[in-house]
């Protein structure tokens, strides 16, 4: 009896216990992944749900079944992640910067896949592109005909470029990384605005103006032009002309530096012969932004250089100040050691690359604080724009012209 008992009690405890292993391996077995939504991460700004975003936003992937969590794909590209920041039904990531979109690849799958080590889910998403953005122009002042070429950031699938005065184009073409567009100046631009473009990831438009030498505003130093309120030169230093055979496509009148003949070798003698451009003295800013910092602003003008630069430099100095100074020589930056232009380009120097140099004219001290410190304390302030020899050679043959000086806010 005792013998049937213990069998029976043994019996019973081996059904139990394969129960227990059958219930415990089922449980064991989790559930495949499954997302519900995907919400920002910021508190202030989230969404109850939603299903776009710009790439480099924070997410929350929220549903089930993340534990084992081995990948986040957006559009196929793999997303790093912290996994300790991440919960069974939480996932926190970064939408990759370089994560695929429309504008890159038509053929993207637009989705979120999450993989872990018992299985994925997918969840359609579109990652859209940032609006685009026109940040220069290779000729800013260009007249109509003229082949331009604007640079900017996601310049992708445009619809269509604005002039001012509402000339619309729809002939360009832009490079595929977004960053360029090819387009000819249209006819009828009679003012002067900001550029704007239009294209499947929305609207934009230029940080500067196009055409700014048709109305002349505070920070436009000189146009040359004879009669006009901006016309801005000292009367010496370059040859003032308005020959468009000698330099095709300008706006009027400009000043031309070309020396007589070669300059020798460190010949500093920028005064004479044909070497400057000297800028009467204008308004900079308003005279309630004389504080701001430099950072916020750059010099502007057109330049177009005839024939090969080569060595040498044009050095510029505020307020007739030597001790604080700029350099432009952009053929030292150039692959082929050379420069010049088949038209009239726009220079852009950052006012924070005039530098301190005690009479330098390589000058690599620090840049001024403020407008002021350039200026003299004033809003109002002269420029020089002098060509030196400060090479080891003969500069030969230099002839290029400049027009529409003018000192611009770039942020």
């Amino acid at each position: 009896m005792n013998n049937i008992l213990f069998n029976k009690r043994t019996i019973f405890f081996l059904v139990a216990s394969v129960c227990l292993v059958f219930l415990s391996c089922k449980k064991d077995k989790a559930s495949p992944p499954k997302i519900d939504q995907v919400r920002l991460l910021d508190s202030t700004k989230r969404d109850s749900f939603f299903v776009r975003s710009l790439p480099g936003a924070m997410i929350v992937i929220q549903g089930s079944g993340f534990s084992g969590l081995q990948n986040v794909y957006f559009n196929g590209f793999d997303a790093a992640f912290n996994s300790a920041l991440n919960t069974d039904r939480n996932i926190i990531v970064m939408i990759p910067a370089d994560a695929p979109t429309e504008a890159t690849n038509p053929n993207v799958p637009n989705n979120i896949r999450v993989v872990t080590d018992h299985g994925e889910a997918v969840f359609e998403f579109r990652i859209v592109a940032p609006p685009p953005a026109i940040t220069g122009a290779s000729n800013e002042n260009a007249l109509p005909g003229a082949v331009i070429t604007l640079t900017g950031t996601n310049l992708y699938l445009l619809s269509s470029i604005v002039f001012p005065g509402n000339i619309s184009t729809t002939s360009f073409t832009a490079n595929s990384a977004g960053t360029e567009v090819t387009v000819t100046v249209p006819a009828g631009v009679t003012t002067a605005d900001t550029l704007k473009v239009n294209g499947r990831f929305g609207a934009g438009k230029s940080n500067f103006v196009f055409d700014n030498y048709k109305v002349p505003t505070t920070g436009f130093l000189a146009n040359f032009e004879d009669g006009n309120p901006y016309f801005g030169w000292q009367y010496w230093g370059g040859i003032q002309t308005g020959s468009s055979t000698a330099f095709p496509g300008n706006t009027g009148n400009y000043i031309e530096i070309k020396p007589s003949g070669s300059i020798n070798a460190g010949d500093g003698s920028w005064y004479s012969d044909n070497r400057a451009v000297m800028v009467a003295a204008g308004a900079w800013v308003p005279a309630a932004n004389v504080s701001d910092p430099v950072d916020n602003y750059a010099l502007k003008f057109e330049i177009f250089v005839k024939n090969v630069w080569k060595n040498g430099s044009i050095i510029i100095a505020p307020n007739n100040n030597f001790n604080r100074l700029a350099r432009y020589a952009p053929w030292e930056t150039s692959a082929s050691g050379q420069f010049s232009t088949t038209g009239w380009q726009t220079v852009t120097i950052p006012l924070n690359r005039f530098l301190s140099g005690s009479g330098n004219y390589n000058p690599t001290g620090s840049p001024a604080a403020n407008i002021g410190a350039l200026t003299g304390g004033s809003n109002t302030a002269t420029l020089q724009l002098m060509l030196y020899n400060d090479s080891a050679t003969p500069l030969t043959n230099f002839d290029a012209a400049v027009d529409n000086v003018r000192i611009v806010k770039i942020k």
